[in-house]
């Protein structure tokens, strides 16, 4: 029925426009004279004057397409106090949902958690079940996270953790029929779900409370194989707006929760990590995730962090628990418009059928949705030990002052000038990392044209010398060894220039002054030269030799016990052969005709003659091309 009646209202103004347009050019009036003579509909939506029926068209298409682009996205903060006490709030909430379905176009729901007060409370379940269920009745899509509320008696850290009750009542079997439910966690406290809007193919992630890492490694397995999906994030105890909450008083200040305020306020989850460990760890890493959004805290809040990409993620808290009748029924509704770019902030409740006008509560981010999705023809392959499914991670260490010991089952690398910490001493310590098995037609094609290749590193242990900040090279390694390799077995270490070529990187190895341990470094031109035949051997991580220094790093390998933070190696391709590529005269073979071009560009960043797209026309890309010769 929308569909015709969408239909008439096209055909009424297509044929509105053009009988104004005629009747003006009879009568020798502009038409722009009479623009407050339209009905409301046009006048409101239509512009300009009507020379011809064509022009009105354009009008019309540009309306649809404006209107194909608008669509809203619902938040339920914190909805603990009516499951308790006010259940037909929480109802008139799922309800207004459900009338302003098509008038708004709601494409997607999302609740930040405590959806009820006590995890054990069968009533308050019982009351959540008849307000989230109007949502199952309409069709709509939707997420829960667990807050802290659900998943203990009363919502106190250090109580019981008993998540069998949300898990009972929101767990994947509620969602495993319905076509948009992408799937869940091992536990089955995190999910996420696929929604289609504004021309836009969107994941929508819900992660666990206090999100443990081995629910991390699950969650980034899923956003591995969805890079060409923007992605919104939804967690329960994120961010805090403290200084706000008590009137000013800076004892922390805003943003995500300090490690001091844990001293206070423990986990909720007994395997749960900081906030600002969720930042670090996961959230900036994954580049199309543009929005994170939490509630527990009883305040409105927002900021903006960087991901590693450099592209702002916008983090917004929300949770009015403390207004009278346990949150008067506030809820979010953002407005995504993907033409322009933006998605608006409102704050409705549908019981005082009123909004709240203040900047924390209404306002508009700015969001380049175009730039948190890899293209349709860009493909993205993540190795990393224990992270669906990969086990081909292989690194160790080896030192000159045990010479015959092996470390290839530490949790931690070594790399370091001196591993004895002996003025002068000087015994070295060289780390060697290696991914195996990442070439096959369901991985990297050894067909592929690869884009880029990044080694991401996290540094457990850095520097901590107060006189030197040496740095840290990376080499491409040209002798084979084994996680059991040793110095001696190794000759006496590894030599730049007979067992280390190219040397691919460099890094520093103090994490200050912002304690950052991730360092990434461009390995694109060892994974082409790996796929075009060039044994892989891995890299191998080189301490700066400093006279009298004795400060090194420690680096996680693939043992370590945090497996979002193990070795991982990042890559992007697109799947065209590389005879195509290679063809740069344009007649479907690879010749001496190609190779002309290649060497009279060698050394500059040729658009066409650069195969491998990293920078300039060089050996890899000669690699490449005689690989494609015929």
């Amino acid at each position: 029925m929308e569909w015709i009646r969408l239909i008439g209202i096209i055909g009424w103004m297509i044929a509105f426009a053009s009988t104004a347009t005629l009747r003006a050019a009879h009568d020798g009036i502009d038409a722009h004279a009479h623009r407050h003579a339209l009905p409301q509909f046009a006048q409101a939506h239509v512009v300009g004057s009507y020379p011809d029926v064509g022009s009105a068209k354009q009008n019309l298409q540009r309306l649809l397409a404006q209107s194909e682009s608008v669509f809203t996205m619902i938040g339920l903060p914190d909805t603990q106090n009516y499951s308790e006490f006010y259940p037909s709030t929480f109802l008139a909430q799922t309800n207004w949902v459900a009338s302003q379905r098509l008038p708004k176009n709601i494409r997607f729901v999302s609740h930040f958690g405590d959806v009820v007060n006590h995890a054990s409370v069968a009533f308050e379940w019982q009351n959540a079940e008849a307000a989230m269920s109007v949502l199952d009745e309409i069709g709509v899509i939707y997420g829960v996270c667990p807050g802290n509320h659900d998943i203990t008696p009363s919502g106190i850290p250090g109580t019981s953790y008993i998540p069998q009750h949300f898990a009972a009542h929101f767990g994947p079997q509620r969602f495993a029929q319905r076509p948009w439910f992408g799937g869940a966690s091992p536990s089955g406290m995190s999910s996420f779900a696929y929604f289609n809007a504004g021309g836009i193919p969107f994941l929508a992630l819900h992660l666990d409370c206090d999100t443990p890492v081995a629910e991390l490694a699950w969650a980034q397995g899923i956003l591995d194989t969805h890079k060409d999906r923007p992605a919104l994030v939804t967690t329960h105890k994120y961010l805090q707006d403290a200084e706000d909450y008590i009137s000013g008083v800076p004892v922390v200040a805003s943003g995500r929760y300090p490690p001091s305020w844990y001293a206070l306020e423990d986990f909720y989850n007994p395997a749960g990590i900081q906030s600002d460990e969720l930042y670090l760890w996961f959230l900036r890493k994954n580049t199309n995730i543009f929005l994170v959004q939490c509630g527990h805290f009883h305040e409105e809040y927002r900021q903006s962090s960087l991901n590693v990409a450099g592209q702002l993620m916008h983090e917004v808290l929300a949770d009015f628990q403390d207004d009278p009748n346990g949150g008067n029924g506030w809820m979010r509704i953002l407005t995504f418009d993907t033409i322009d770019g933006t998605i608006d902030f409102d704050t409705f409740s549908p019981t005082l059928g009123a909004v709240r006008t203040a900047d924390e509560s209404d306002f508009t981010l700015s969001v380049p949705f175009e730039n948190f999705a890899l293209p349709s023809v860009v493909q993205f392959r993540a190795f990393q030990q224990g992270i669906s499914g990969y086990l081909g991670t292989r690194d160790t260490w080896i030192s000159e002052a045990a010479p015959n010991t092996s470390y290839g089952d530490n949790s931690t690398r070594v790399s370091d000038d001196d591993v004895n910490n002996a003025f002068f001493s000087d015994a070295r310590g060289q780390a060697l990392v290696r991914f195996d098995e990442i070439f096959s037609a369901q991985k990297i094609p050894l067909t592929a044209t690869i884009l880029s290749a990044t080694l991401v590193l996290d540094i457990s242990d850095d520097i901590d010398s107060p006189i030197y900040d040496p740095d840290f090279f990376v080499y491409l390694v040209e002798r084979a060894w084994e996680e059991n390799s040793t110095w001696n077995s190794l000759t006496g270490g590894l030599t730049v220039g007979t067992d280390l070529g190219l040397q691919l990187g460099v890094f520093t190895g103090d994490n200050a002054p912002d304690s950052d341990s991730m360092r990434r470094i461009d390995l694109t031109s060892a994974v082409t030269s790996w796929q075009h035949g060039h044994p892989n051997h891995g890299v191998a991580i080189m301490p700066e030799i400093i006279a009298g220094n004795d400060d090194g790093i420690a680096i996680r390998t693939s043992e370590n016990v945090n497996t979002i933070l193990r070795p991982r190696l990042e890559v992007t391709f697109v799947s065209s052969a590389i005879p195509l590529l290679a063809d740069l005269t344009g007649d479907r073979i690879v010749n001496a005709g190609d190779l002309a071009i290649l060497l009279s560009a060698w050394e500059t960043p040729h658009p066409f003659a650069d195969l491998n797209y990293d920078g300039t026309v060089g050996a890899a890309d000669l690699a490449m091309m005689l690989a494609a010769w015929t």
